[in-house]
């Protein structure tokens, strides 16, 4: 996990987290007001302003248990970063083109016989073997990208992409909005593709799909929930195995006023048996969070 930590960061939706207690959506008192509020409909889009950067901090905790035969392997890392994006420049139609950069970056790992690696950016350290290549990566461009108002990518360019895998998979960064203004328990969903690499090192297309639900709205914020899923039937584990980090469900808050997400949280609690051979079985645990930091 630790060779694809940055494409993990900037690849989980474009999505914060700001740790406010929303009060759940309640109906009482005039039932005229009450009909007018389940009959009122969102039209969700993104508002971005050429010159301001959206600054993020990032939690990403992450368990990986492996067992081939009579071996087992823990591996728990945990990654605290800031995540920032700034606007370069806004079309007539709204669409921003977006750079990302991570200007600082914690990073922990602990293995099964005890041993740990750390780097934290902020600090004068010289990075362990497996984080040494992290340095030349901060503060730096890792990606361009156009978002519509909608949430579209309708373009992107990654810098720092190193394996075929990271090339291939342009992931999405941002929840694609429904084109029409949508009522509270609205639902929909959005099928995209993502590629891994066969038994052989060839790149496989693999269908996943995420569905999206508006659960409330409350005081401009709007809570949805998603989960996503493997919409191409898969014989091969291993192929699956390379899929579990990707098999999230989550809730992220988006302020519809002012047109900007200000919350994620991410799970992942996935398993599968016989990915490299029939005595083998991999687990992954995630947890991760986004907050926008407010400037």
């Amino acid at each position: 996990m630790i060779k694809n930590w940055f494409g993990n960061v900037f690849s989980t939706l474009c999505l914060t987290a700001v740790f406010v207690s929303f009060a759940p959506f309640c109906v009482g008192g005039d039932t005229d007001a009450a009909a007018s509020d389940a009959e009122k409909t969102y039209l969700l889009r993104y508002t971005w302003t050429k010159g301001s950067v959206l600054n993020w901090e990032v939690t990403h905790s992450n368990r990986t248990v492996t067992k081939v035969g009579t071996q087992t392997e823990n591996v728990d890392t945990y990654t605290h970063s800031m995540k920032s994006w700034a606007v370069e420049s806004v079309d007539e139609n709204g669409t921003g083109t977006i750079v990302n950069q991570v200007p600082w970056v914690d990073m922990r790992e602990r293995r099964e016989d005890g041993t740990t690696r750390t780097f934290d950016s902020r600090k004068e350290m010289v990075p362990e073997e497996g984080f040494d290549t992290v340095p030349e990566t901060l503060g730096r461009d890792l990606s361009r990208v156009e978002i519509s108002a909608r949430g579209e990518q309708l373009s992107r360019k990654d810098y720092r992409a190193s394996t075929i895998v990271q090339q291939a998979n342009q992931a999405y960064v941002c929840i694609l909005f429904p084109e029409e203004a949508i009522p509270v328990g609205h639902s929909w969903t959005h099928q995209y593709p993502v590629y891994v690499q066969n038994k052989v090192g060839d790149l496989k297309r693999v269908e996943m799909i995420q569905r999206f639900t508006l659960e409330s709205v409350s005081n401009g914020i709007a809570r949805i929930g998603y989960s996503t899923k493997i919409l191409s039937p898969l014989q091969d584990m291993s192929i699956r195995a390379q899929l579990l980090d990707r098999l999230y469900e989550g809730i992220f808050l988006f302020d519809v006023e002012r047109g900007r997400a200000i919350m994620l949280t991410e799970r992942v609690d996935q398993s599968v048996m016989g990915f490299r051979g029939e005595i083998s079985s991999l687990k992954v645990s995630i947890d991760f969070i986004e907050r926008l930091i407010l400037q």
